[in-house]
């Protein structure tokens, strides 16, 4: 623990000094900004957050894990304890079956998506008028609108950005997962894992026998039965349909609540001295950790759904 101590106070003394800093302008885009060209690939601030999370969550593990005792304490006593935790919670969900598997893609996600959004919180939201300055893009205006408009308006700049008339401030630090791609990105991981563990336990035909039930009507001796059998077979053509739905649904629940979170956050404190918004912060800290661990229940819990057959009732191994 004394190691993390001097990154520790570094992250506090930030954080403190930031409190009284003024904002120019709430940026509330709905995508990340470029911070720069690399060739034809865009580097944008989320990802310079990404890299930055990485790299603490690299940085942290290694020094927990570097001098290992038989009789852990302080970072190792920690880590042992997070990844016990975490490690029991999904085997009471997934049962003890599938815990090895199902327990590291939903562990990675949630320590990284933790990690970056308390960073872009900490760090990125009080230092919002820290970045680069970009041209602001206007639409071309007539020659009548021009004829019209005054020869000069004088434009005033709050905070303590240096960008100059017509520019605004593009943050060096956003939260990935106030980024649309990222949380996309992530849904579309998490359920191809899904997919890929119930074909490997179910097999092909196994897992795909639970949108394409055919048994009501193939069995029905009457007319009541081939009805029910229509219904289920509607029922698994749902389903099916929900297993894309749920990408959506892991996008737009973690993008939502954490971009609204930090617009709510900027706008607030270009009103206000930051330090009056901190208990905000404190809450949205809260809300930050639900959505990760939220994230984390829901990618182990349809995983374990993955791989029951139709029924629900997964056949005992011998």
């Amino acid at each position: 623990m004394k190691k993390a101590l001097p990154f520790i106070l570094v992250a506090i003394v930030l954080a403190v000094a930031s409190m009284f800093l003024p904002v120019e302008k709430p940026p509330t885009s709905l995508s990340a900004e470029t911070l720069a060209h690399i060739g034809p690939f865009n580097f944008t601030n989320s990802m310079l957050t990404a890299w930055v999370g990485t790299i603490i969550i690299a940085v942290f593990f290694f020094m927990a894990t570097s001098n290992m005792k038989l009789k852990p304490s302080g970072m190792q006593n920690f880590v042992e304890f997070f990844v016990e935790g975490i490690y029991n919670l999904t085997e009471s969900i997934a049962g003890p079956k599938h815990v090895d598997k199902f327990f590291t893609i939903p562990t990675t996600i949630f320590v990284f998506v933790l990690v970056t959004n308390f960073f872009g919180l900490l760090i990125g939201v009080p230092l919002i008028s820290l970045g680069i300055c970009a041209e602001e893009h206007h639409e071309e205006a007539t020659e009548e609108v021009v004829a019209e408009a005054p020869p000069e308006i004088e434009e005033t700049h709050a905070g303590w950005s240096t960008c100059e008339a017509g520019q605004h401030i593009i943050p060096f630090f956003r939260a990935p997962a106030a980024d649309l791609n990222f949380t996309f990105a992530l849904a579309i991981i998490t359920q191809i894992a899904a997919w890929t563990f119930g074909f490997t336990v179910l097999g092909f035909g196994g897992f795909m026998s639970k949108f394409f039930i055919t048994e009501g009507i193939t069995k029905a001796k009457s007319g009541a039965d081939y009805a029910l059998g229509i219904i289920d077979f509607l029922v698994g053509l749902i389903e099916l349909l929900s297993e894309f739905v749920k990408i959506i649904a892991y996008t737009f629940r973690l993008f939502g609540n954490i971009f609204a979170g930090e617009v709510m956050l900027v706008v607030i404190m270009f009103l206000v001295p930051l330090f009056i918004v901190t208990p905000l912060i404190g809450f949205e800290i809260f809300v930050n950790f639900i959505q990760a661990f939220v994230f984390y229940i829901l990618s182990v819990a349809f995983y374990t759904i993955a791989v029951q057959p139709h029924g629900g009732h997964e056949e005992e191994a011998h």
